[in-house]
């Protein structure tokens, strides 16, 4: 087959679009797909690393826009799209042409799509009513973890690795509103317990280093995560397209909502026993201070650290982007057989007549 992804990313934006769309291309190149990306220039250095080694074609584009005609030049089996900003209207228009794989996050937006893929937590019961159900992924089955999250698992993660926990922050790729500063002011409180790296787009450095913690150091955000992630104890991170590579790790953490569409993917991993969690979109800044007592509960108690962990390592398996390439591959083959059935119809109708 030969797939378009189409996502942008920016400081505003995020990186999460194109990281997801990078994990899928990672197993449709394993599975021997042709894989294009299209995407606006992309400002973000260690992003534009990840995108220049992922082994793509990469196509420039205006961003925001479905990029119709690049697209259509290119002939694809199927365009996935992976995007908050392009409209509704676009993406259901090139479905009339081109097979769209739209990834959504809880609302689908009325788009008209071939296949939709929602990674939330209870996607299932979201969408198991409607009647186009059928064509709905759902949930963490089909969570897009890259490979290396799975080469970065241990055994029995809720054990600690270090005397002193090893503790790794992270509020997204670009963190815009300078979350983490005030997530790293909330830890300062405990920071005699806890050795803390804390991941931030440079910018945020030397507010975060002014700090004055003891055992503190501060890396800018890197396309080799699971590596950090697979040397720490615990983790603190904001509730977004990362959640889903921490839970498969089963590393004992505390999520955190920074954005409004954080919310839902918190709540899930909270009533589902995966993690400690709070949310400073619902109850403001006054929740920071509940931040530092999370960690200090999961200091202290290991059955809790262990359960999490053994909740999250069995409601994430790590296989979902191998899951969503065989949906791919599976309603390609079908379209291409009642394509040719059509075909044949066709041509013996107009032999009769």
């Amino acid at each position: 087959m030969r797939v378009v992804l189409r996502a942008d990313a920016g400081v505003q934006q995020g990186t999460g679009h194109v990281m997801r769309c990078l994990t899928l291309a990672e197993e449709l190149v394993v599975r021997g797909h042709e894989v294009h990306l299209m995407t606006a220039p992309i400002a973000i250095p260690w992003l534009r690393s990840a995108v220049a080694n992922a082994g793509l074609t990469v196509h420039q584009c205006v961003a925001d826009d479905i990029a119709y005609d690049a697209i259509a030049a290119l002939a694809p089996d199927w365009l996935v799209v992976d995007s908050y900003q392009i409209s509704a209207e676009e993406i259901s228009r090139i479905n009339a042409e081109v097979r769209v794989f739209a990834i959504v996050d809880g609302d689908e937006r009325s788009i008209e799509a071939t296949l939709y893929l929602d990674q939330n937590l209870g996607a299932e019961e979201v969408h198991g009513a409607r009647p186009n159900a059928s064509r709905f992924l759902c949930g963490s089955d089909y969570s897009l973890v890259r490979r290396a999250v799975l080469d970065a698992r241990r055994p029995m993660p809720w054990n600690w690795k270090h005397t002193i926990p090893s503790t790794l922050c992270f509020m997204g790729g670009t963190d815009p509103s300078g979350r983490v500063i005030a997530v790293a002011e909330a830890l300062s409180k405990i920071s005699d317990m806890i050795s803390l790296t804390i991941v931030a787009p440079e910018q945020h450095h030397e507010r975060l280093m002014g700090l004055g913690m003891p055992m503190l150091q501060v890396v800018p955000p890197t396309p080799d995560l699971p590596v950090l992630l697979s040397q720490s104890d615990l983790v603190i991170s904001a509730a977004g397209t990362s959640a889903w590579d921490i839970c498969t790790l089963g590393i004992p953490a505390v999520f955190v909502a920074v954005v409004d569409n954080q919310i839902a993917s918190l709540r899930g991993i909270i009533e589902r026993d995966l993690a400690l969690g709070v949310d400073l979109i619902s109850e403001g800044d006054e929740a920071l201070g509940t931040i530092g007592t999370a960690v200090s509960v999961m200091f202290a108690d290991t059955v809790l650290r262990e359960r999490l962990s053994r909740s999250s390592l069995a409601t994430f398996d790590g296989h979902g982007a191998t899951r969503v390439v065989i949906a791919l591959e599976e309603t390609f083959r079908v379209g291409v057989a009642n394509s040719l059935v059509s075909h044949f119809e066709e041509n013996e109708e107009t032999h009769t007549c």
